[in-house]
């Protein structure tokens, strides 16, 4: 059976409290299997979206929230594979780093469990998956250093 090769794109939203950084995390309901994980909001392209106005839109539709600031730079790249309904999935998200200032939210009912703010710690412990983990490790390195101009 051919693998179908699926794209997704993402924000990790961070706001900065302190002296220190948070990032928004949610637990999403899996569409494949009665199941939900701890990830960044993120979804596919419509439309012939770019890369990051499908980041922007998903941001908003699962969270209520925009980002003030989308970094071009860099970006976190997340893969994996699973199947479903019996075909191999070769999976590829993109993820921006965004800066939120206001930082209410209204969550998706039909996508996201719940959902939060986290220090960098806290955030790298409740992500589910260590691919999501590792990924995480890397952009929590330049969110750790990240001044804004």
């Amino acid at each position: 059976m051919k693998t179908k090769i699926d794209s997704s794109f993402g924000v990790i939203p961070i706001r900065r409290v302190g002296s220190s950084w948070e990032v928004f995390i949610i637990h999403q309901f899996s569409k494949i299997g009665n199941n939900s994980y701890w990830i960044f909001p993120k979804g596919h392209s419509e439309n012939n979206e770019t890369p990051k106005q499908a980041a922007i839109r998903e941001l908003k539709e699962e969270t209520g929230m925009t980002a003030d600031t989308l970094l071009d730079d860099p970006i976190f790249n997340l893969q994996y594979n699973f199947y479903f309904d019996g075909v191999p999935i070769q999976k590829t998200v993109e993820f921006f780093v965004g800066i939120v200032t206001n930082t209410e939210y209204k969550l998706d009912a039909i996508e996201v469990k719940e959902a939060g703010w986290y220090s960098l710690d806290a955030a790298t412990e409740r992500l589910d998956y260590q691919d999501t983990k590792q990924m995480f490790q890397s952009a929590r390195q330049f969110i750790e250093h990240y001044s804004p101009q």
